[in-house]
Formats: C-alpha cells, sequence, structure tokens
C-alpha cells in the first residue's frame, strides 16, 4: 500500500508541474479581433511548446492507465458478487388462466407468444343446489396459447359452447348442463371497456328464467377470465335479439365478491382435471366457498375409499378461498377424487363434485 502511495505522490507532483506550464504558456497569448495577428502569434507557439505536449500526452495516458486498471480490479470483484447473489429467474408462463372467481384483473400484456401452453378457464354450467337448481364450476383446459385476449376470450367461448377445444379435447365436467343448441357459435369482440358476444342463435327454450340466467353468466365469466379483464360483456344473438326470453340484448357483469356464490358452486377442483393423467405424489386444489372454510373429502378407486379427511380454505363463505390436499404418493391406477359443501344444519351434503384422474 505505501509504494502505491508514493506512486501516486510522484504522479501528483508531475501533474502539478504540468499545470503550471501549461498556465505559463496560456499567458502568452494575447488575442485581438484580427485573425491574421493571432495565427502569426500561435505558429511559433505551436513549434516551441512541441516538447511540452509530449509530456501533457503522457501524462494523460498515465491517468488514463492507472484508472483504467482501477476500474477493471473492482468491476471484476463486483462483477463476482453480485453473480454469486443474483437471484433465479421463475417464470410463470401458461399460468395466466388462473384468475379468482371474484375479480379478473386486467393482464399486464395484451398478448402472449402463440403456441405457448395456456391454461384456459372455462365457466361450466352445471348442476346446482337445492335452491339454486344451476350454478357455475370453473374448469381449467390445456391449450396452445391463440396470442392475445380477444383471441383468448374467442377461443373460451367457442369451447364452451361446442365442448371441444380447438385442438379436439373434449371438455369434461361433472353433472355439466348444456343450456346451447347444438350448432351454436359466438363472434367475441374485446375492447378495453367492453366485451361483446354475439351468438348465431338463441338458447335453449323452456328454461326457467333463473338457469337462463345462469347459461348467460357462464358467458360473462368466462370471456372476462380468458381475457383477464372485467368489463361489461353484452351478449346478444345475431340482429340483436336476447339469447333468451327473459335475457335481452344487453350488457351483463360478474357481481361483487359478496354475492359471487349466487353464481357459483360451492367448491370445485382446479387439479387435477376430470380426465387427466398425473404422477405422484399428488396434491388436490381447488376453491370453495363453504361453512366455516371446512369441507370433508375422500379419494376412491371405484366405490372404495382409499383416504378419506378434511380440509380447511383460506376464507370462509362468502368469499372464495383457496384449499389444497396432499394425498401423497398413490399407485399407479385411476381414481376420484370427491368434495363436498356440507350443511350446517343436518350434515347432508349440499353440493358434490367428483374429478376422475389417472396416475401413471
Amino acid at each position: 500500500m505505501s509504494d502505491e502511495l508514493g506512486d501516486l505522490g510522484e504522479f501528483r507532483r508531475f501533474e502539478e508541474g504540468v499545470r503550471m506550464s501549461l498556465h505559463d504558456q496560456a499567458d502568452k497569448v494575447i488575442p485581438n479581433h484580427r485573425l491574421g495577428a493571432i495565427l502569426d502569434a500561435e505558429a511559433p507557439a505551436k513549434r516551441r511548446t512541441g516538447y511540452w505536449l509530449i509530456g501533457v500526452a503522457a501524462a494523460f495516458v498515465l491517468v488514463a492507465v492507472l484508472g483504467l486498471g482501477f476500474l477493471l480490479t473492482n468491476h471484476t470483484q463486483g462483477t463476482a458478487a453480485s453473480g454469486a447473489a443474483a437471484p433465479a429467474q421463475n417464470d410463470q408462463a401458461g399460468k395466466q388462466g388462473a384468475v379468482t372467481p371474484e375479480v379478473a384483473t386486467p393482464a399486464a400484456s395484451t398478448s402472449a407468444t402463440a403456441s405457448a401452453p395456456w391454461a384456459m378457464p372455462v365457466y361450466e354450467v352445471v348442476t346446482g343446489t337445492s335452491t339454486l337448481p344451476w350454478l357455475l364450476s370453473r374448469t381449467f383446459v390445456s391449450v396452445p396459447d391463440p396470442g392475445d385476449r380477444e383471441a383468448r376470450a374467442q377461443a373460451a367461448i367457442t369451447t364452451l359452447l361446442s365442448g371441444t377445444t380447438a385442438d379436439g379435447k373434449t371438455v369434461s365436467v361433472y353433472n355439466v348442463q348444456d343450456p346451447w343448441p347444438a350448432g351454436t357459435t359466438a363472434k367475441v369482440v374485446v375492447t378495453d371497456t367492453q366485451i361483446g358476444i354475439v351468438l348465431n342463435q338463441a338458447g335453449t327454450t323452456g328454461l326457467g328464467a333463473e338457469q337462463q340466467r345462469i347459461a348467460v353468466q357462464s358467458l360473462v365469466w368466462t370471456a372476462t377470465a380468458a381475457a383477464q379483464l372485467n368489463v361489461p360483456v353484452r351478449v346478444e344473438v345475431t340482429g340483436g335479439t336476447g339469447a333468451f326470453a327473459s335475457k335481452a340484448a344487453g350488457s351483463y357483469a360478474r357481481p361483487d365478491s359478496a354475492t359471487s356464490y349466487m353464481d357459483l358452486v360451492p367448491i370445485w377442483v382446479d387439479t387435477p382435471t376430470q380426465g387427466a393423467t398425473v404422477k405422484s405424489p399428488v396434491t388436490v386444489t381447488g376453491q370453495a366457498c363453504v361453512f366455516e372454510a371446512q369441507f370433508p373429502w375422500q379419494l376412491l378407486q371405484g366405490t372404495t375409499v382409499v383416504k378419506t379427511g378434511s380440509a380447511t380454505a383460506s376464507i370462509a363463505c362468502p368469499d372464495y378461498g383457496t384449499y389444497s390436499i396432499p394425498l401423497g404418493t398413490l399407485a399407479a391406477g385411476t381414481y376420484t377424487i370427491y368434495v363436498a359443501d356440507i350443511s350446517p344444519k343436518d350434515g347432508s351434503a349440499t353440493y358434490e363434485e367428483r374429478v376422475t384422474f389417472t396416475v401413471s
């Protein structure tokens, strides 16, 4: 360290000498408004100062060398330290479809890389409870990402109406109902303030008013979830008529979180999906809006109960909470997970869901 300081001291003394030489030479220049005189005075000055300019150049070279050495040393040390502390990236691509039932928040980007995996959300109409005959159950279907939010909404609505995906997968949901006649299609348009759905034909006739409402809400929940945009959804049939007798052409929306249970089943399974093939260990996940956030579950093979227990959602009704059921390592075979909403009055199951899957 002392040798380095000594070298710096010599350098500073040399630098001071250069500065004084520059100052002396500057004092000899007396500029005025006549260009010729200035040029005449400058010419001999250049000849007289040739040697000291070499000294100045040497000084700058020395400064550059010392500075570069210092910067390289510190940069090398800084790079090693920052590299050791750099966190690993956690890519969440393909999970954009996972929205909570209460709110579909706008996505950070309205487009995605086409053909990348995408968990497409679909809200299917299913058998409900004794007081709400039809409700909506959410399922995710893994498909190639169609691209932007409008293409996603179009793909999800097309799958909802047809029961199959663009790549030929059949969507299977427990106790599903079909309020749309065969051949029903729709054109979907998405803007920042509204989603428009124009059906080619009206829904099935003979349905009750509540069933008609839930059928329209299945379009609303599916489109907003797929587009990740919680805006009003205008639903109509080509020509401007309503989708059902009690549902005129107009704008519809998701209910607020406090009344979502009027549209959605009390409990559903997100993973595994119906008919999926998975590997051990297996964990069941989903969402629930149940009394005191508690519900029973069973794992069956055929009619044989393999495992049983109770689970707790992250929050109780009227909000929907998440839950997780670790099943551990399972032998290869076909299983069914059963979950239910239990009445606090008599302990009976007011709603149940069953998802069958295969462990490879």
